[in-house]
C-alpha cells in the first residue's frame, strides 16, 4: 500500500522559523476548540434513542410514532424495533447508541480519511474492537507504567506498521487520551496519505532545528488526536535520526501527551527503527499473518532487547 512520494529539497517552498532545538513546536499542539465529546454528551446524554435518531437524520417523527405503535406488540427495544421495521440498519443503530452513551467517533462520510483508518470507517466492526482491546491492554499494562512513547516497527516491509500505528493512535484518542502520532518513516512515509493531510512541514524539519508553522495537525472530530507527518523526505534519514534532537523531541512529546505513537520504517531493511526505538526505550512489533517469517520477528526482538529496548508486545496484523 506504499505511495510514491518524491524526495523534495528540504527548503523548497516552506515558510520557516529558525529555532534552537526546544519545545517551540509544542505551542502548535494546543487546540482552543471546545471539546467535541463534551458537546455530544451535553446534547444527547439525557435524550431517548428515538430523539437522537431524529436529530441525526436517520428517521423522522412519523417513523418514531410508527415504532412506538409496534414496540409493545413486538416486545422489542426501540432500536431493535427500528431494525425489524427496516427503518435503519445495524450501522445506524450503532452510531446512535454510541452518541447516546457518549462514545464519540467521527462519521466517516464527513471526512476524507483513507480506507486504512478502520477506527473511523468501520468503528463498530470486529477488527476495530480488536484494536480497542490492544490499545486498552497497552494503556493498562504499559502506558500507565510510565512508558508512553511507543514506536511501531516490523521485521519486513508491507507488514502493516503504518496501518496499525494510525489505528492505535485513533483508538487511544477515542478513549480520551491526549495522543500524538508521529510519522518517523523518513523513507516511505504513509501517515499523511492515511489522514489526507499535507506531508510537510513535519518531523524532518523539526530534527533539523526548524519549527515550521502548523507542524502539528489537528482533526476537529478527533479532539484528542494530533499528527506530525514525516515532512520532506531527506537524503540522509539515518544520519538525521542519529542526532540528539530525536531524543529531545521524544522526551518533550512524552511529557506533553498521554501517548506518543511513532511510525517507523521496517527494521529488516533499515537501521532507522532501531535508532528510534532506542531513543524511546520501547517498541511494539507488528507481524502480518501468513506472511511474516517468525525467525525474523525473533531476530528483531533480540536486537532490540540487546539495545536496551523493552518490547511492549507483538501485534498480528490480519488487515
Amino acid at each position: 500500500m506504499g505511495d510514491n512520494v518524491s524526495k523534495r529539497n528540504l527548503d523548497a517552498g516552506e515558510t520557516l522559523d529558525r529555532q534552537t532545538p526546544g519545545s517551540g513546536w509544542l505551542a502548535e499542539a494546543q487546540s482552543p476548540e471546545r471539546d467535541f465529546a463534551i458537546d455530544v454528551r451535553e446534547r444527547f446524554a439525557n435524550r431517548r434513542l428515538g430523539e437522537i435518531m431524529v436529530m441525526m437524520g436517520q428517521i423522522n417523527q412519523h417513523d418514531v410514532d410508527d415504532v412506538l405503535e409496534h414496540q409493545e406488540e413486538l416486545g422489542l427495544l426501540f432500536g431493535e424495533c427500528c431494525l425489524h421495521l427496516k427503518l435503519i440498519d445495524e450501522k445506524n443503530l450503532s452510531q446512535a447508541l454510541a452518541w447516546q452513551f457518549g462514545y464519540v467517533h467521527p462519521v466517516s462520510g464527513s471526512l476524507s480519511f483513507g480506507k486504512d483508518l478502520v477506527m473511523v470507517t468501520d468503528p463498530f466492526g470486529p477488527y476495530a474492537e480488536a484494536l480497542r482491546s490492544i490499545s486498552g491492554t497497552l494503556m493498562s499494562r504499559w502506558v500507565r507504567a510510565g512508558r508512553n512513547v511507543l514506536p511501531v516497527t516490523s521485521a519486513e516491509p508491507e507488514d502493516g506498521r503504518s496501518h496499525v500505528a494510525a489505528n492505535l493512535a485513533v483508538s487511544f484518542a477515542q478513549a480520551r487520551r491526549r495522543t500524538i502520532l508521529v510519522d518517523a518513516d523518513l523513507r516511505k512515509s504513509r501517515q499523511h496519505v492515511i489522514f489526507d493531510v499535507p506531508q510537510h512541514p513535519g518531523l524532518s524539519r523539526l530534527l533539523c532545528g526548524f519549527a515550521p508553522k502548523e507542524v502539528v495537525r489537528h482533526f476537529p472530530s478527533l479532539k484528542y488526536l494530533a499528527l506530525i507527518p514525516s515532512g520532506p523526505l531527506p537524503p540522509n534519514p539515518l544520519e538525521l535520526l542519529s542526532r540528539d534532537q530525536l531524543a529531545t523531541f521524544m522526551k518533550q512529546a512524552g511529557e506533553y501527551y498521554d501517548v506518543v505513537v511513532v511510525d517507523t520504517p521496517p527494521s529488516g531493511s533499515f537501521a532507522d527503527a532501531e535508532l528510534i526505538a532506542s531513543a524511546a526505550g520501547s517498541a511494539l512489533i507488528v507481524a502480518r499473518r501468513n506472511q511474516t517469517h517468525q525467525r525474523k520477528v525473533q531476530d528483531l526482538a533480540g536486537r532490540l532487547k540487546e539495545s536496551g529496548v523493552q518490547i511492549a508486545g507483538t501485534v498480528m496484523n490480519a488487515y
